[in-house]
């Protein structure tokens, strides 16, 4: 009778090596098998590389070119690309809709926020990811953004125009003047006395605050954190490492201009015309139960708005300058708009400068060209999926709108890489134009919550800057358009035009 061995086998080293890597490299095959043909959004289009994995994503951001990237892969796939292996980018009003609206009217919820604030961080009204933390916080400063607040605080942003054009009368004539610079001042300047009820002096001084650079570093570094996926990692190497200089400065900063505040409110320092400014808003609020916020919130809620009001107006400011000096025919007729509407500069103000057609068209096609903010705000879809553009999206995908390539896109805008603001007009040939694609303050309950001031500012700049100057751009600053983007932030260089005081 013959005898089984039942021993078991020993195994070498090498040989549990060897099946341990064909265990691997089968579960590789089954992962990109999956993701390219049986994942549920597989079926969009897409290159298959981004289907397989986040790598390309992270290249193209890390090269501060991810927003040119998915332009060209929308105009190359169509309005519904598949951008990583779980994420898809729409250009559609549909879309626009189904991911960014409230869902109140159909009983539903909001899509799922993606959190990209660093771990060390609360989140302001930005990013927060709760809505309900958002809609209290924005209920908060509602009041300091409405067209009342809006229109009361024009006086100060009178006052700041007008030294913004003495400072530029003041410059040699005919040398290049680097406008982004001085619109990087006046944006200061401005949104600090929105915040804080007084100034970074960067006008009076000719001298851009020391956040300035804490601002772009901030928001690129934090760009390229998120994208290769460093935040679980951050909240270790946080605890271990010195705190970076330039947290150090902003901490120095904000810390002085609210004991500066503070000084004011004790001394009774305020205007009686004076409009509230958000700090003492949010002051008031400080402590009471659930509609109000917290000492770290109303920090966080200042930074934020510092950040992101002071650069996107430079952006978008400079964006449509560019624009403008480029095209010399769109110049002359926003010149002539401006300088047969009103007789005297002190004219140039609401609601006077609300309806020059022209102008409110020059800003809309500057910034579907060139929105200060190109990247997308990502949604999140909900567990048990979504309907987008009438498809169920499964759980868990990341989908939202790339601003730049929402404006680039072929198929939405006749002549799409030409400036042309006759097409916000109902200008001729550009009837069938998608113009619900375009927007730049986004759309939905997260919508900008002070883009009816930001569109006052910009109209009241640029009426007064081109009554008061003929400008030129300087050969050099012709390809200014070539500049990177990291997330919420143009890296703009420098843009050099030439100034002609007329008066």
């Amino acid at each position: 009778m013959a005898f089984v061995d039942f021993q078991p086998r020993v195994w070498t080293v090498a040989q549990a090596g060897q099946c341990l890597a064909g265990l691997a490299i089968a579960s590789l095959l089954l992962n990109i098998i999956y993701r390219l043909f049986f994942h549920p959004i597989s079926k969009y289009p897409g290159p298959k590389l981004w289907a397989l994995t986040a790598l390309p994503s992270t290249y193209y951001t890390l090269r501060g070119t991810k927003s040119y990237k998915i332009s060209e892969l929308h105009n190359r796939y169509g309005p519904i690309v598949r951008v990583g292996p779980y994420e898809v980018s729409y250009i559609s009003e549909v879309a626009e809709k189904d991911i960014y609206s409230s869902h109140r009217a159909s009983g539903g919820k909001q899509l799922g926020k993606w959190k990209f604030t660093p771990p060390s961080r609360i989140g302001g009204i930005f990013n927060n990811p709760s809505d309900t933390d958002h809609s209290r916080l924005r209920r908060i400063l509602g009041v300091a953004f409405s067209d009342k607040a809006v229109r009361e605080r024009e006086p100060f942003l009178q006052d700041y125009t007008s030294l913004f054009i003495k400072r530029l009368k003041e410059l040699p004539a005919g040398k290049p003047v680097d406008i982004v610079w001085w619109l990087g001042c006046i944006g200061f300047d401005t949104v600090a006395h929105v915040t804080f009820g007084t100034s970074f002096h960067a006008l009076e001084t000719s001298t851009l605050p020391e956040l300035a650079p804490q601002n772009h570093d901030l928001i690129v570094n934090s760009a390229r954190q998120a994208s290769v996926g460093l935040y679980f990692l951050g909240r270790l190497l946080y605890k271990c490492l010195p705190e970076p200089p330039d947290f150090a400065i902003r901490r120095r900063v904000f810390a002085g201009l609210f004991a500066e505040h503070e000084a004011r409110r004790k001394a009774g320092k305020k205007d009686e015309n004076e409009v509230e400014d958000l700090v003492t808003i949010m002051s008031k609020k400080i402590g009471s139960q659930e509609k109000g916020l917290s000492q770290a919130e109303m920090s966080v809620v200042s930074s934020d708005f510092n950040i992101a009001g002071s650069d996107t107006s430079a952006s978008a400011l400079s964006g449509i300058i560019f624009h403008l000096l480029t095209s010399p025919s769109k110049l002359q007729t926003l010149v002539n708009e401006i300088r047969s509407s009103f007789a005297t500069e002190a004219e140039i103000k609401s609601p006077g400068i609300h309806t020059l057609k022209y102008l409110n068209a020059v800003i809309n096609e500057s910034m579907r060209l060139t929105p200060p903010v190109p990247e997308t705000t990502r949604r999140i879809t909900n567990p048990g999926g979504n309907v987008i553009c009438g498809d169920l999206v499964p759980g868990g995908i990341r989908v939202g709108i790339y601003r730049y390539a929402a404006g680039h896109y072929a198929p939405a805008w006749k002549d799409v890489e030409e400036f042309v603001p006759e097409r916000w007009l109902g200008g001729k040939g550009y009837e069938d134009d998608q113009l619900g694609l375009a927007n730049p303050f986004a759309t939905g309950p997260r919508n900008c919550i002070g883009q009816s001031f930001a569109m006052t500012y910009m109209r009241l700049v640029l009426a007064r800057l081109f009554w008061n100057f003929d400008l030129e751009i300087c050969d050099e600053s012709r390809n200014w358009l070539d500049m990177k983007v990291y997330s919420l932030i143009i890296d703009k260089g420098p843009l050099f035009v030439k100034l002609r005081s007329l008066r």
